[in-house]
C-alpha cells in the first residue's frame, strides 16, 4: 500500500491491476456410432462419429486440445469371429494413438467428424470394439 498525505513530496501512488482467466473447454465425444450396411454389389459397414468443442473455448496463446483415438481396429463377436476396420478423418487413415481432432481457441463451436468402416464380414454376429479418446493441451 502507498500511504500519500501533506507531507509526502511526491503526492503519486499507483496500483497493479491483475486478474487471472482459467482455459476452459468442452469437448463431447459421442458414447456410441453403429456401423451401417451400404451398398448391394460391394457392401461395406459404414458410419461418421462427430466430436464437437463447445463454443467459448479458450485457451493460453499457443496452444490448443488435442484428441487422440486408442484402438487395435478389431470389431470381435460374442460368437468368435473378429472384424478390422478402419477410421479416417479428413481423409487420413487413423492409426493407433493417433490425432483426431485440434481445437483452438474460438468463440464458435467447432466439430472434427471421424469415417468409420469394415467390409462385409464373412460371419454372422453382433460386432463391437471399444475406442479410448484422450484429450491433451498442447503447445502450437
Amino acid at each position: 500500500d502507498t500511504v500519500i498525505n501533506q507531507d509526502t513530496d511526491d503526492k503519486t501512488g499507483s496500483t497493479a491491476v491483475t486478474f487471472n482467466v482459467d482455459p476452459t473447454y468442452t469437448v463431447t465425444i459421442p458414447g456410441t456410432v453403429t456401423l451401417e450396411k451400404t451398398g448391394t454389389d460391394a457392401v461395406t459397414y459404414e458410419q461418421d462419429l462427430t466430436i464437437t468443442a463447445d463454443a467459448g473455448m479458450r485457451l493460453k496463446s499457443g496452444e490448443s486440445v488435442q484428441v487422440t483415438m486408442a484402438s487395435d481396429f478389431t470389431m470381435n463377436s460374442i460368437e468368435g469371429s473378429s472384424l478390422t476396420y478402419t477410421v479416417t478423418a479428413n481423409d487420413q487413415e487413423i492409426k493407433n494413438n493417433g490425432v483426431v481432432a485440434t481445437f483452438t481457441t474460438n468463440t464458435a463451436s467447432q466439430n472434427s467428424t471421424l469415417h468409420f468402416a469394415a467390409n462385409d464380414p464373412e460371419y454372422a454376429g453382433n460386432y463391437s470394439d471399444t475406442v479410448t479418446f484422450t484429450l491433451s493441451v498442447v503447445n502450437n
